[in-house]
């Protein structure tokens, strides 16, 4: 059986625990923080179930075994990033909105989903084996078209004068990481916050979106002589 975890449940993580939860959504809850505590490996089913809070036979009437569920919920995550934000990239807008958009719209995304570059970060220590199979898997079906639509604006935008010539998966790979290393060091970074007793994340976030936003986007703009 195959979980119904359409993008409205998978960016629900942080809904107060008065609201009702299906065994789907608790399912992949539980999975994904168990499979981010132990791994692929250390994970076990029981502890997932225990989660969840249902019976173990439960778990497995949806999922026979755990590499069918570990399976499931990266594929489940990875599609929903990279599926959720398309539309970005096929609306006739200046480049310099769609990279504000898009900036804003994928740390808001991981900010609520915070378990999701763990997640990741650990299939990428344990071998990636899944992450191979389903990025080529997806990508053959076109079902990942991110970095397709990004490569094709970055294009268009060198075409149209918008920006400097510029490498379009550099670019990509920059725009990611930066996005995403807040919330991978988040940890190690609230040692030196803690030290900050007006810090508020919140603001932190929305300055951070803008700070990557003139960074990039200064740096990409064509020169007076490039005009």
């Amino acid at each position: 059986m195959v979980l119904n975890l359409s993008y409205g449940h998978f960016i629900s993580t942080k809904k107060s625990m008065s609201e009702t939860i299906t065994t789907e959504e608790k399912i992949f809850r539980a999975a994904i923080t168990v499979f981010v505590e132990k791994g692929r490996y250390g994970a076990k089913m029981q502890e997932i179930a225990d989660r969840a809070e249902i019976n173990k036979a439960m778990l497995h009437y949806y999922f026979r075994n755990k590499d069918r569920l570990y399976a499931h919920v990266f594929e489940t995550v990875f599609s929903r990033i990279f599926g959720s934000i398309h539309h970005i990239f096929e609306r006739d807008i200046p480049f310099a909105v769609t990279l504000r958009l898009f900036i804003d719209e994928y740390i808001n995304l991981i900010d609520s989903n915070p378990k999701v570059p763990m997640f990741i970060m650990r299939e990428l220590g344990e071998g990636a084996d899944f992450l191979k199979e389903i990025v080529t898997r997806e990508m053959l079906s076109n079902q990942i078209m991110l970095p397709h639509l990004f490569i094709a604006r970055i294009k268009k935008a060198v075409s149209d004068g918008e920006i400097r010539v510029v490498d379009p998966v550099q670019l990509f790979m920059t725009i990611i990481g930066s996005s995403l290393y807040f919330f991978i060091a988040e940890p190690m970074f609230k040692i030196f916050i803690n030290k900050q007793p007006d810090f508020n994340r919140a603001s932190f976030l929305s300055e951070r979106k803008q700070h990557i936003y003139d960074l990039i986007m200064n740096g990409i703009k064509p020169t007076p002589a490039e005009k």
